[in-house]
């Protein structure tokens, strides 16, 4: 009996013991815990109580588009650098592409709420280009090792047109049209215009160019034009009656030169188009209608070559209409010959056949190359006021 008790005694110490001994060793845990049974609430407690990371805003954008300038000048624009975070930020230069130079930002540390700028300077170098430099600013904000800055914009001459190109796309030739357009000069003082006139003397009567008054330009007063000091608004009026067929040149402008003794200046403005005329032809796939082309073949001189097309005219007064052939290209003459033929008419159409005909025994030639100087060309003149001529090309080779 004495020695169960004993044994009782002896357990219930051990029992003591090691229940102190546990909580000796977990007290460190109950400590951290504490309130908080939830250690991931309470490393997020740790979380918030922490300063938030420096954050840098380029305020209105990294990228500027300055629009139009003259070449050979310069310009400079100050980008600026906030930071928006909550703790410092250190920014500093890395590189810039050769023509865009960065003002003195050897380093420069940002404390929260802080800003500072980035001054950017560039050279306006190639004619008509599109003009895109950077350059890239380091910093130690998270996830923003680099920030790149743009400028972006076109480099002009000392005049610039608006559009760059007068395009009528498809107009129809019994109708009058007009484009409206500017000329903006660069130069000193206001712009003093000559003359102006088209380059093919062939339709200059049926193209012309109004010009008003040149007005002084305020320095930025048009955003896209900053640097412009005047400019000429103008009118390019298309008449009745341009030949059917594309429409393809320049309209020139002569400019009094500022330098004394000194010859006039010239601008070209290119002007494109296709007349569509009352006329319409007839000859399925040998017919290029959208260049006004036709190919009569290739043949042996042996053999020679012939093809006929239609010309289909509607009109109110079909009945008084008339086709004859006007002009050929010289180096054809004696090669082709064209045969104009009246078909079936009625009130409000009439249809002529015209006949291309190389005959047997001509000596080798060819017109088939890929512009309109290689080709043989014939004018048919009409009496309708709205196509007094009809233009065709006409492609063939002759072999031996």
């Amino acid at each position: 009996m004495r020695t169960f008790l004993l044994l009782l005694v002896c357990i219930g110490i051990g029992y003591g013991i090691a229940i102190t001994q546990f909580e000796n060793r977990t007290s460190g845990t109950q400590n951290i815990m504490g309130m908080e049974a939830d250690v991931e609430s309470a490393v997020r407690k740790a979380k918030s109580t922490a300063a938030k990371p420096g954050k840098i805003d380029v305020v209105g954008g990294t990228e500027l588009d300055f629009g139009t300038m003259r070449l050979g000048t310069r310009r400079s624009h100050s980008f600026v650098f906030r930071n928006i975070g909550e703790s410092p930020v250190d920014v500093v230069y890395k590189s810039s592409s050769c023509k865009c130079t960065v003002g003195k930002l050897d380093s420069k540390t940002l404390n929260p709420g802080e800003q500072t700028q980035v001054d950017l300077e560039w050279l306006a170098e190639g004619v008509f280009n599109d003009f895109a430099q950077t350059a890239t600013i380091g910093t130690n904000a998270p996830d923003q090792d680099e920030i790149k800055l743009t400028i972006k914009g076109k480099i002009s001459q000392a005049y610039v047109f608006e559009p760059s190109t007068i395009d009528f796309r498809d107009f129809l030739a019994s109708d009058e049209h007009e484009m409206k357009g500017r000329l903006y000069s660069f130069e000193d003082g206001i712009i003093q215009l000559t003359s102006v006139s088209w380059s093919d003397a062939l339709i200059a009567s049926k193209i012309e160019c109004e010009i008003e008054e040149p007005k002084k330009l305020e320095p930025g007063e048009i955003a896209e034009y900053s640097d412009a000091h005047s400019y000429v608004n103008f009118k390019i009026k298309l008449k009745k009656g341009v030949p059917a067929g594309p429409l393809s040149g320049n309209m020139v402008f002569n400019k009094k030169s500022i330098e004394p003794d000194a010859k006039d200046q010239q601008f070209n403005l290119p002007v494109q188009g296709r007349s569509v005329s009352p006329i319409r032809v007839i000859a399925g796939n040998d017919f290029n209608e959208e260049r006004n082309i036709f190919n009569l073949g290739t043949a042996k001189s042996s053999v020679g070559l012939k093809k006929s097309v239609v010309l289909a005219i509607k009109d109110e007064n079909a009945s008084t209409i008339q086709i004859k052939l006007g002009a050929m290209t010289p180096l054809a003459e004696g090669k082709l010959t064209v045969t104009v033929a009246e078909l079936k008419s009625s009130q409000k159409q009439k249809m002529f056949s015209i006949t291309l005909e190389v005959a047997p025994g001509t000596a080798p030639i060819e017109f088939a190359g890929a512009y309109g100087k290689d080709f043989a060309k014939i004018v048919l003149e009409t009496n309708m006021e709205s196509a007094p001529t009809f233009p065709m090309y006409i492609k063939f080779r002759i072999s031996e």
